[in-house]
């Protein structure tokens, strides 16, 4: 029997969560900038406001009307609670941040390039490709490539909305917001299942045996960075998944504007956020699964992969399954 090779006992503690140490010092370092530096919202303001949100009280309007003058009260009434928190972020993104995007996605494919050609490519010796293992089942397939396909295009859409002036206006602009929010609502339920399934190694979770729970749970153990990546996708694809249905299904109308719209405003932020950081890990994972490892791809398309694929590189899922044949 193939086994999951056992961890050094003699590892310090710093290259055994080396993975976890590094993307933690990371988010440090991204939330310190842009909420200290690159921001220009009131973060003092939006605590509270948040605050306000589990109280029950979406509105934003955290100061009474009565202890405010009269100028102030009409702008309150005509833009919504303190316009120059929230807002002009939003405005900043679109109007000036929106010539930065190329650049972004640009340093990400150099440092995942500098990783392919650090590290090479990692690929098993097949001398017997037809000797192969069902390892995905239909339904797993079909949750995995569907989830890819609708991330691509909810990536691709929901850039094109936030940084507008790359599309334009007119016919094509309304067409992909109305495709975003079709495609982001059907997305909800995708997220939600690859959650489930690919909740695999965690010591609370027993997968009962037998053929019906393999074809739904997808089988092995993570790896460090594998489960950050997986973590990073439920995490910020909940924050995704809240704020989007949020902002389809509270939409602002001439009765209700000024409860609604800052709180709107919350969640276009919190939306965007949410989409600028989980694309890196979403990169990663496509670095790490398909690109740096030959093999992966045709095996999540067809079902199968080589046995011995399984035991050059993914032994924790040949092992588990002959445990099952047992």
């Amino acid at each position: 029997m193939v086994g999951i090779p056992r961890m050094e006992t003699n590892k310090s503690f710093f290259s055994q969560n080396k993975a976890y140490i590094l993307v933690g010092l990371g988010f440090v370092a991204l939330t310190y900038w842009y909420f200290w530096l690159a921001s220009i919202f009131d973060i003092n303001y939006v605590y509270h406001f948040i605050l306000r949100i589990f109280q029950g009280d979406i509105s934003g309007q955290l100061e009474p009307l009565e202890s405010m003058s009269k100028y102030q009260q009409m702008e309150a009434g005509i833009f919504g609670p303190r316009y120059d928190t929230i807002a002009p972020e939003i405005i900043r993104a679109f109007e000036e941040r929106q010539s930065l995007l190329p650049y972004v996605f640009a340093v990400e494919f150099v440092v995942f390039t500098i990783a392919f050609f650090v590290f090479g490519r990692k690929k098993a010796k097949i001398e017997h490709p037809k000797d192969t293992v069902l390892v995905y089942s239909l339904f797993q397939r079909f949750v995995i490539l569907l989830n890819i396909v609708l991330m691509v295009y909810l990536f691709i859409t929901g850039f094109s909305i936030t940084f507008g002036n790359i599309t334009g206006g007119g016919s094509v602009a309304r067409f992909m917001r109305w495709t975003h929010e079709v495609v982001g609502l059907s997305w909800i339920p995708i997220w939600l299942i690859l959650t489930i399934i690919a909740f695999k190694d965690h010591k609370l979770f027993k997968r009962k045996r037998g053929t019906f729970w393999n074809k739904i749970f997808l089988r092995g153990t993570y790896k460090p960075m594998y489960r950050i990546n997986y973590l990073a996708y439920v995490a910020f694809g909940f924050l995704l998944v809240l704020s989007g249905f949020l902002i389809w299904y509270i939409f602002p109308t001439r009765e209700n504007y000024v409860e609604v719209i800052q709180f709107r405003r919350l969640m276009l932020f919190v939306h965007f956020m949410g989409s600028a950081i989980i694309s890196f890990f979403i990169f990663e994972t496509i670095y790490s699964y398909v690109i740096s490892v030959k093999g992966y791809l045709p095996g999540v398309i067809t079902g199968r992969l080589p046995r011995e694929y399984l035991e050059q590189l993914r032994p924790d899922v040949l092992e588990e399954m002959e445990q099952e044949d047992k």
